[in-house]
């Protein structure tokens, strides 16, 4: 008989991985959901854990499920390699990094640091809740970057402290895969007797809840579901009462169902056990109250945020979003297509006042005219909240129409006072920031200005920002790549990234996809940045190229740099020989 595993992972890697293994192992009967630390239980309740014969997550979701769920759980520990591989990613970023983690955790990180004699911070915590304190005590230290768990990756991204996830290989759950089965067998029995308890006062009017000493649930002859959630709150909220008094009694009314609680205690080998009996019937009708109106919120959150570093983060830019987040002023981010700006708007917010309070985005590009007139006309706008932040991005697609009376009527009516204003506005070589629009906010609503560097003159942070997009894909995918082989990542800077970090991000997926070991080569770098290079269209006599002249000297040189930087491969010293022309005078005509 197969062993039916219900797995709760939290990323798609994971899953992937362990859906391969499964494939193969006639053993395993396998169900894998998504989910948090957060959602990981309320997944769980969600099955008839009848249907299964263990639970498999790993760090803090495990220790959840063993206080929590009547089943056996498989924990997911982190093996050497796993650590090894996370040390690998991050010393591609910085070396100023610091590994954090309970002792479950950094054991084996503790061990790699002896045995390969490296010079790691090494933070263990004596409770998961205790990762605020310490990343707020890294930051205070100058430390760039953490290596972490699940848990303690949403509290760095929360603090903004970059920071790299702890993977689980495939050799990580193979093994937690067999412990499964093992454990699963050794169950089975008690397991059977409990379902045979449990049929016999399935049907019976009474149902019964059993509790251990440390209020944990043992037994229910109920499923917790949607339809029984009630049932099983009342007694959680009750729970002491329960325990102090065996004659406590209780009535509640859950919609149009009358529940009547009692109960009594069992003392088996010196612990006492709370046996809560429920007895449900009908309601008698009431009047109902009159209701209540709420508005339902545009609450909005950035897709991209849950698990990884943000290249925002990086360089020069991350302490003016520091300062631009203790302020309450209207902010103008401007940056061309792909350089993060819906990022750096989010941080914003994140590290804001307002934080708690929605977060509202109005896109301008696929906003109409009808819409425009609720924002400025309903009185169920958002723009009529107080201490919320708005986020208009766009801003470049605006209609005149729109901007002639939109943006008067934020400053008629003192709306920047009331909210805390974003705005984001994409640059091009059509739109330098210099029209009506950002004009307006600048110098009549006094927009403090954040712009964003263009991947061109960001040379020296793209390792780092590719190290934290490896990251992300080896999440997303279930892969294991520990970074560049030498020569591929001097490829990946002399690139012309003209759609940004957007580009960069998407390339660097793809790298990670064609890559079967753990490192990517130059020689695939190469294949793939040659199908990114824009073909010109028409025919063309051999060793001339199409040049817009149309513009100034400057970017005239510097097309042309860029066409010879293709030709020889992004080789820097065959160009700079070939333009006669030292690499200096090339790296600083790229710069421009």
């Amino acid at each position: 008989m197969k062993t039916r595993i219900l797995a709760i992972v939290p990323y798609n890697g994971m899953k992937e991985i362990m859906n391969d293994i499964a494939a193969s192992n006639e053993e395993i009967e396998l169900t894998v959901r998504l989910g948090t630390l957060q959602e990981g239980l309320e997944i769980v309740r969600s099955y008839n854990l009848d249907d299964f014969d263990i639970v498999a997550a790993r760090g803090g979701t495990a220790t959840l499920f063993e206080k929590h769920l009547n089943i056996p759980v498989a924990r997911i520990s982190f093996s050497v390699y796993d650590i090894l591989r996370a040390i690998k990613l991050a010393q591609n970023c910085t070396s100023n990094f610091a590994i954090v983690g309970v002792s479950s955790t950094v054991d084996n990180a503790k061990l790699l640091r002896n045995l390969l004699q490296y010079d790691i911070k090494i933070v263990t915590l004596a409770k998961p809740e205790d990762d605020r304190q310490a990343i707020l005590e890294l930051l205070n230290q100058g430390y760039e970057m953490v290596v972490c768990d699940m848990r303690t990756t949403l509290t760095a991204y929360e603090l903004g402290m970059n920071y790299i996830l702890i993977t689980s290989g495939r050799e990580s759950i193979e093994a937690t895969f067999t412990q499964a089965v093992h454990t699963a067998r050794l169950y089975s029995f008690y397991r059977q007797q409990a379902k045979l308890f449990k049929a016999a006062f399935t049907g019976s009017n009474e149902a019964l809840f059993v509790y251990g000493s440390n209020h944990n649930l043992i037994f229910s002859s109920l499923q917790r579901n949607e339809d029984t959630e009630d049932y099983f709150r009342i007694i959680e909220q009750n729970i002491s009462a329960f325990f102090s008094d065996s004659s406590f009694r209780l009535e509640e009314r859950s919609k149009n169902i009358l529940l009547s609680y009692h109960c009594n205690h069992a003392v088996i080998d010196k612990e006492t056990y709370v046996y809560i009996y429920l007895r449900r019937q009908d309601a008698p009708a009431l009047i109902d109250d009159l209701g209540t109106s709420f508005y339902e919120s545009l609450e909005s959150s950035d897709p991209d945020l849950e698990l990884y570093g943000s290249a925002s983060l990086i360089g020069d830019t991350r302490k003016s979003l520091d300062s631009y987040s203790r302020t309450l002023q209207p902010v103008l981010v401007l940056g061309e297509a792909g350089t993060g700006k819906d990022k750096s708007a989010s941080f914003i917010y994140r590290h804001s006042e307002y934080k708690k309070q929605p977060f509202f985005i109005i896109d301008c590009e696929s906003t109409n005219q009808k819409k425009w007139n609720y924002f400025m006309e309903s009185p169920n706008s958002p723009l009529n909240n107080i201490h919320i932040t708005i986020y208009i991005k766009n801003l470049q697609t605006l209609p005149e129409t729109v901007f002639n009376k939109f943006l008067p009527y934020l400053k008629q009516n003192d709306l920047c006072r009331r909210n805390r204003f974003i705005f984001s506005y994409t640059l091009s070589k059509d739109r330098n920031g210099n029209d009506s629009i950002c004009q307006f906010l600048m110098n009549s609503l006094s927009c403090l200005v954040l712009r964003l560097a263009p991947l061109r003159e960001r040379i020296n942070d793209i390792p780092n920002i590719a190290t934290l997009y490896i990251s992300q894909a080896n999440i997303e995918l279930g892969k294991q790549v520990v970074g560049f082989e030498p020569g591929a990542l001097t490829l990946i800077q002399d690139f012309n990234w003209q759609q940004n970090l957007s580009q960069l991000k998407r390339v660097i997926r793809q790298l990670i996809v064609l890559t079967d070991g753990d490192y990517i080569s130059a020689e695939l770098v190469k294949q793939t940045l040659k199908q990114e290079t824009p073909k010109t269209a028409g025919v063309i006599r051999p060793g001339y190229e199409i040049v817009n002249t149309n513009q100034s000297l400057e970017e005239i040189d510097y097309d042309i740099i860029r066409m010879v930087l293709e030709q020889e491969d992004n080789n820097r010293s065959k160009v700079a020989e070939r333009l006669k022309i030292s690499r200096t005078t090339l790296w600083r005509m790229l710069q421009k």
